[in-house]
Parts: C-alpha cells; structure tokens; sequence
C-alpha cells in the first residue's frame, strides 16, 4: 500500500476528535503528576526541618556533655586527669 491510498483511508475528522481526547487526556495527567510532586516536596520539608531540629537538640545534648567551646581541651583534660585519679590514685612520674 503506498502513502497516497493510506491517507485516503483515514478519517481526518475522527483523528481530530482523537487528538482531543488525547490533549486532555495528557492535561490530566500533567495535574496529577503536578499534585503528586507537590505531596513530594512537602514531604521532603517537613523532613528537613525535622533533621533541623534534632540536629540542634543533638548539639544541645552534646555541649551540656562536652561543653561548649572547642578551645576548652586543656580545661576538659585537667578533668578528665583529675577523675582518673580519683579512680586510680595519684601517678608518680
């Protein structure tokens, strides 16, 4: 069959109809893939404001432990050295 017979063939007037319907078909799908991505990315924020928030309760927790400041070490090593004596007694050098 050549193109010219083929052509002959197709109703012009039911393809359009078809063209429509495809046309909102792919409209609506358009809006659910739309809605599906916003339920996505709402998700995604509330997920990262809740890591946010436990991050800081987690700093918090850590700093009432370890303290606040990381130039505290020769302070933090003095405890900790005067703990292990109370464990262990005083070491002579």
């Amino acid at each position: 069959m050549n193109l010219k017979a083929f052509l002959k063939k197709i109703n012009f007037k039911n393809l359009d109809k078809g063209m429509v319907i495809f046309s909102k078909a792919m409209n609506g799908f358009s809006k659910s893939m739309d809605s599906i991505t916003k339920e996505l990315s709402s998700d995604v924020e509330k997920s990262n404001k809740k890591s946010k928030s436990e991050a800081k309760k987690n700093q918090k927790n850590l700093e009432k432990i370890f303290g606040k400041s990381k130039n505290n070490t020769e302070k933090r090593a003095s405890i900790d050295k005067a703990n292990l004596d109370k464990i262990w007694g005083k070491q002579r050098k």
